[in-house]
């Protein structure tokens, strides 16, 4: 059968290379709820159904190219899946970020709780955030956004051929966009309790006696949630700007990419 054909199989074999690769690093699809077999046969059947629809002369390999061009492919390929599914991870960092910010602020940075997405101990605040962030990707279809993104690449990336050198400056400018997400998201929280602890640093002078420590902990913790409360509904337009930015980005990534 022509299924069967070495070409046919090697091509097959790269395509599921990057959607392995894209698949265990972007968001959602990474949760560490999924088991890799999971992930494996996820990432499997989506290269089945990609296959019919990517351009041949994209994806089609000649047997007799060696194994030296196949291990240069397969390294290619695995870069290739890694940034694109590095673009989400990295702007939902922003939230992580943000999170860990306000939890130090409001004195709970040493209450850590297991993050469902990635089973590593994170901040409880960091945890909502990225719980909340994760919920609004699935409603939007951000899941889609990046399948039809991965379709896009094989597109306009053939195997073995993606520009992997370009895509250092956008990682630098999402890094940079990472921090300035994170700074505005908690900066109503960075306000607010640096003004409370400036009141409790002028009370403390004046009453020396006090145990400025024992008042200021439980009064820090009741203005940090009665801010969250007050921050919450806001959200999904914080959400809605991020998830837009991540979407430039990944199509940004893609064109930097082409050869």
């Amino acid at each position: 059968m022509a299924l069967l054909a070495p070409e046919y199989i090697l091509s097959a074999f790269l395509i599921f290379v990057r959607v392995g690769s894209m698949i265990m690093v972007a968001p959602f699809f990474s949760a560490a709820v999924f088991p890799v077999r999971v992930k494996l046969f996820f990432a499997l059947m989506t290269s089945f159904l990609l296959f019919p629809a990517i351009p041949a002369q994209n994806v089609m390999v000649d047997p007799e190219s060696g194994i030296l061009f196949m291990l240069v492919a397969i390294v290619q390929e695995v870069l290739t899946g890694v940034a694109l599914g590095l673009v989400g991870q990295l702007v939902l960092a922003g939230l992580e970020l943000a999170g860990r910010l306000i939890s130090i602020q409001v004195a709970l940075s040493f209450a850590n709780v297991v993050d469902s997405m990635t089973q590593q101990q994170s901040a409880i605040i960091s945890n909502l955030f990225n719980t909340l962030a994760i919920l609004y990707f699935l409603a939007i279809g951000g899941d889609k956004v990046y399948l039809l993104g991965l379709v896009y690449s094989f597109e306009h990336i053939p195997i073995s051929t993606a520009q992997l050198d370009m895509a250092s400056p956008l990682f630098i400018e999402m890094a940079t966009y990472l921090f300035i997400t994170g700074v505005q998201i908690a900066s109503p929280f960075l306000v607010v309790l640096f003004m409370l602890n400036v009141s409790f640093a002028i009370f403390a002078r004046i009453m020396p006696q006090a145990n400025i420590f024992f008042i200021a902990l439980p009064v820090k913790i009741g203005v940090g949630m009665i801010l969250l409360v007050l921050v919450i509904p806001y959200l999904p337009v914080a959400f809605d700007m991020l998830f837009q930015k991540m979407f430039e980005y990944l199509s940004q990534m893609i064109d930097l990419l082409i050869p």
